[in-house]
């Protein structure tokens, strides 16, 4: 399927896919699937992937595999060290 036109075709993309014989990456070949998400979530989503010099298929590709993992951002801010000040000095 050609890109939607104002989409760009990662060159990962079509790595994973058996197209013309190519051997796939992983044990079996890729099927297409549809998902319904905000314009503000996909373009996260691209940004992310983007980061990450993947395709968008291989990063939820990677996350199905728990080859990334995810971690929610309020966790993450909890989980940040706080400032120790038991030591300070008072002048």
């Amino acid at each position: 399927m050609p890109p939607s036109k104002g989409t760009q075709l990662h060159p990962n993309s079509l790595a994973n896919l058996k197209l013309g014989g190519g051997e796939p990456r992983y044990e079996e070949p890729k099927k297409q699937r549809n998902i319904q998400v905000t314009s503000a979530g996909w373009e996260g989503f691209r940004a992310i992937a983007r980061e990450r010099g993947l395709s968008l298929s291989e990063l939820i590709e990677q996350i199905g595999r728990r080859k990334i993992t995810l971690t929610d951002a309020e966790e993450q801010s909890r989980k940040q060290p706080t400032a120790n000040l038991s030591g300070m000095v008072r002048l």
